[in-house]
C-alpha cells in the first residue's frame, strides 16, 4: 500500500513549504517516527517524520525546490514483502537413484536451464527496448533536430524515458557552455536569441544581459510571502502614532547588560501598568493577559523574525539578556520553533544601533501595539508608538508614555 507524505501546513499563514534536505534515499527502509526531511515553513526550519514502517518508494520533490502545501513530496511503499506460501509434505526420496533416472533428471534440469537463459535473453531485449523509449514530444523535437534517442540513451546521455526538454537541453548543448545554459535560465532568455554559428559562454550571456538590462527574477520565497501578508494586513489595522522622548541619562550608564536588555525592562514596567497595552482584539473579544509578552524584531539578512519573549515582567535582566542571545543565535541558524512567535500583545522594533533617529514600524500579527527605537541623541531616545485604534485610544497611549517617561528617570526600574 502506499503512504504518500505531503508538505505539511506547519503555521496558519503557510501556503507553501521548501524542502531544505532530504534524511532518506529511494529504496531505503523507514521506521515510524524516523525523520525523513526539513522542511523550511514561513517561519522556521522543521523537520518531518514518517508516521508508518515502509521502504521509500519515489522521492518526488528535490532539495531547494519549493512546493505548495498538500502536495506530496514522498511515497513510502507499506506493503510486507514477505509472503506465505503452503508448503505440502512429501515423501523422502531414497539417497540411491537409478541411472536413467540420473541422466532422465540431467536431462530435464538442460532443458530447465536452456530455457532459463532463453527467458533471461528476452527480458535483457525487452528492457533494452523498453529504454530506448521518449515521450511523443521529445520524439518530434528530435526529429526535428535530427536526433538518435536510442543512441543517445544507450550511452546514457540523456534519461530514459526521455522528454521533451532532454532533447532541447542536448542540442542546446551543442552551442551554449553548461554555465552559459545557467545563466540563461537564471534570466529567463530565450536561446533563438543568439546565433547558431558558435559555441557561446557564460561572457556572450553576460554582454547581453548588460547591455539590454535584463532583470535578474526569483522566485518569493516562503518565509518572504509570509512576510508580505503580514505587512499587507498590519498595514489594515486602523492604527495612529504617537511621536515623542524618554530621558536615556539612566540608561546610558547601564553597562552590565545592552541597551535594548534594559529598554524591555523598561517596557515590560510600563505594561504592567497599563492593562490595554497587555490586550489584544480577537474576533469580537478583548482578551487581556496577566504578564507582559513583547514580540521583539530580529534581523538576519534578510530575514526577520519576531519572536516572543513571555512573562516578560517575571524575569530579570540577566534572564532576559540570555533570552536575547538565545534569540540571536536561532536567527543565525533559523531554527525557531512556531511556538516561539505566539502570545505578545506588544512589539518592540530597535534600530538606534544603526544611527537611526526615527521611525515608524507596523504592528506585527496579532499584537496591539508596537514601539520603533531609535537611536541615542543628546541623552534622549525617540519612541514612535503605532497604536491599534481598535484596542487603545489616544488618552490611553499618551497616559502609557507618560509613564514610560517617569520610569526612564527613576533608578528603581533599572534596579536587578
Amino acid at each position: 500500500m502506499a503512504y504518500e507524505i505531503v508538505m505539511p501546513q506547519l503555521s496558519d499563514s503557510m501556503e507553501e513549504g521548501k524542502l531544505i534536505s532530504w534524511k532518506i534515499k529511494e529504496k531505503q527502509s523507514v521506521k515510524k517516527g524516523d525523520v525523513i526531511a526539513e522542511v523550511e515553513s514561513d517561519k522556521a526550519i522543521m523537520e518531518v517524520q514518517s508516521f508508518k514502517d515502509g521502504i521509500v518508494e519515489e522521492i518526488k520533490v528535490k532539495e531547494g525546490e519549493s512546493v505548495p502545501v498538500g502536495t506530496v513530496i514522498a511515497v513510502i511503499d507499506t506493503t510486507s514483502k514477505e509472503t506465505k506460501t503452503d508448503v505440502k509434505t512429501l515423501p523422502p526420496k531414497s539417497k540411491e537413484k537409478k541411472k536413467d533416472e540420473t541422466k532422465q533428471e540431467t536431462f530435464f534440469d538442460e532443458i530447465i536451464k536452456s530455457s532459463k537463459e532463453n527467458e533471461n535473453k528476452n527480458l535483457e531485449s525487452s528492457v533494452k527496448t523498453a529504454k530506448a523509449d521518449a515521450s511523443p514530444k521529445a520524439k518530434a523535437v528530435a526529429a526535428r533536430y535530427g536526433v538518435d534517442i536510442q543512441e543517445l540513451q544507450k550511452k546514457g546521455i540523456i534519461d530514459i524515458p526521455a522528454h521533451e526538454d532532454d532533447i532541447k537541453e542536448y542540442h542546446l548543448k551543442k552551442y551554449f557552455t553548461q554555465k552559459a545554459l545557467n545563466l540563461l535560465k537564471q534570466y529567463r532568455l530565450d536561446p533563438s536569441i543568439f546565433s547558431e554559428d558558435k559555441k557561446h559562454d557564460t561572457e556572450d550571456i553576460l554582454s547581453y544581459i548588460k547591455t539590454h538590462n535584463i532583470a535578474l527574477a526569483k522566485k518569493i520565497e516562503p518565509f518572504q510571502k509570509t512576510l508580505i501578508k503580514s505587512v499587507i494586513e498590519a498595514a489594515k489595522k486602523p492604527s495612529f502614532h504617537i511621536y515623542d522622548y524618554i530621558n536615556a541619562s539612566l540608561l546610558k550608564n547601564k553597562k552590565e547588560y545592552s541597551l535594548t536588555v534594559w529598554l524591555i525592562v523598561l517596557f515590560a514596567k510600563a505594561i504592567m501598568k497599563h492593562k490595554e497595552f497587555r490586550s489584544i482584539l480577537k474576533e469580537d473579544m478583548i482578551e487581556t493577559y496577566q504578564n507582559a509578552s513583547i514580540s521583539l524584531a530580529i534581523a538576519q539578512g534578510k530575514y526577520l523574525y519576531m519572536p516572543v519573549l513571555k512573562n516578560i515582567d517575571q524575569l530579570t535582566p540577566a534572564q532576559i539578556n540570555d533570552r536575547l542571545k538565545d534569540f540571536e543565535q536561532k536567527a543565525k541558524n533559523r531554527t525557531f520553533s512556531l511556538k516561539e512567535f505566539e502570545g505578545s500583545t506588544f512589539g518592540i522594533s530597535n534600530l538606534g544601533m544603526t544611527g537611526i533617529y526615527r521611525f515608524d514600524a507596523m504592528i506585527n500579527k496579532n499584537d496591539s501595539a508596537i514601539a520603533a527605537i531609535g537611536a541615542l541623541d543628546n541623552e534622549k531616545i525617540s519612541i514612535t508608538l503605532t497604536i491599534d485604534h481598535r484596542v487603545i485610544n489616544g488618552y490611553q497611549a499618551a497616559e502609557f508614555m507618560q509613564t514610560l517617561k517617569e520610569l526612564s528617570l527613576n533608578p528603581q526600574t533599572f534596579k536587578e
